[in-house]
């Protein structure tokens, strides 16, 4: 089959360095120059892509040779100025490619606790920064029992020591100092968004209950409408980058599960693992969007493979199409949030 011009880009080698030095150049875009939050940000991301660079290889994600996938990843964060900083949201996003590295391990394995063990502890050890994190722990279990199929009595009991040993830890050393409460405050953390949900789901039913169905519809659609323009009027460049995640996350997923037939089972398994994670943290941010500082860098990870996938083995005329469609929508981000005019979503919503 011909090769057209945005599989050549896919597969250069060429383009990961292109793409390294462009990140770092932009990387101090919004600031005008290096301060030190922005110069720990830039590396979290540097240790990010070498985990995304390994986790591709070791899993022959895409069966040529092709950078893509890191390569995808940098231009996304680097057009994403809102995300330059030093932040929790970035330590989370280290903490789930660590973790999915880690899991990804295990398929196909005789032995795979010590793997089970180390994808578990990296995401505890991101749930320190913000503690919801472990509630895509179930996740994990999932895609362990049905896609990786690598969950056991002894990987289980690995993946449960390695949820707890920082907390272990954690609360051991705050017993010995004497004082637990901070140990306590972050357990309560754990459960917040899933008590605000419960608690959306309650005023929602007691809205339903208290007005009929076209005063509900009526009372919803100003809400919505109110909570959009305010975003769109001061926080553009957030909506414009989540647009652009959404879309490409979208062409990738449903290209790579309609043509993932020429990959072998293990790989099959380990892009629908990634896959079942964006849709669950899609899901998530849309049910919970105030919380978009946390799960929009997962989500942008998440949805990078099987874009990444879809650049490098798309070959129709739509797709090349497409492709220029997406690169400008990689320019119209970069520009709303890499000026200074631009403004951070991040402050918006309440701290959780």
């Amino acid at each position: 089959m011909r090769i057209r011009w945005h599989n050549r880009i896919a597969r250069s080698s060429v383009t990961l360095p292109v793409a390294a030095v462009l990140t770092t150049l932009l990387w101090w875009l919004p600031q005008g120059g290096y301060s030190l939050p922005y110069l720990l940000g830039w590396g979290v991301c540097v240790f990010a892509v070498l985990f995304i660079i390994e986790m591709v290889a070791q899993n022959a994600l895409l069966r040529v040779r092709s950078r893509m996938v890191s390569s995808l990843f940098l231009l996304l964060m680097a057009v994403c100025g809102f995300l330059h900083e030093l932040c929790p949201g970035l330590l989370v996003q280290l903490s789930l490619i660590a973790s999915l590295y880690s899991l990804l391990r295990t398929c196909e394995k005789t032995r795979p606790e010590l793997d089970t063990f180390h994808s578990y502890l990296f995401l505890s050890l991101g749930s320190l920064a913000w503690p919801p994190l472990v509630c895509l722990s179930p996740v994990l279990l999932f895609v362990q029992v049905f896609l990786l199929r690598s969950l056991s009595l002894r990987s289980f009991s690995a993946a449960a020591m390695g949820l707890f040993l920082p907390y272990i830890f954690w609360s051991s050393v705050l017993f010995v100092m004497g004082d637990i409460s901070p140990f306590v405050a972050h357990a309560r953390e754990m459960a917040a968004p899933a008590i605000r949900l419960g608690m959306q789901v309650r005023h929602e039913l007691l809205l339903a209950q208290t007005y009929d169905a076209p005063s509900w519809f009526a009372i919803e659609r100003g809400r919505l409408a109110s909570f959009w323009a305010g975003l769109l009027a001061g926080h553009l460049a957030e909506m414009a980058a989540l647009v652009l995640v959404v879309l490409m996350g979208a062409t990738g997923v449903i290209f790579y599960c309609t043509n993932s037939f020429d990959d072998k089972t293990r790989v099959r398994m380990c892009h629908y693992a990634i896959i079942t994670m964006q849709l669950c943290v899609a899901i998530w941010l849309l049910l919970q969007p105030w919380l978009f500082r946390f799960l929009f860098p997962l989500l942008l990870f998440t949805s990078v493979p099987a874009c990444a996938y879809w650049a490098t083995f798309s070959h129709s005329w739509v797709a090349r199409t497409l492709f220029v469609v997406l690169f400008l929508g990689l320019i119209v981000v970069g520009v709303l949030s890499l000026t200074p005019q631009s403004v951070c979503l991040l402050s918006i919503f309440p701290r959780i």
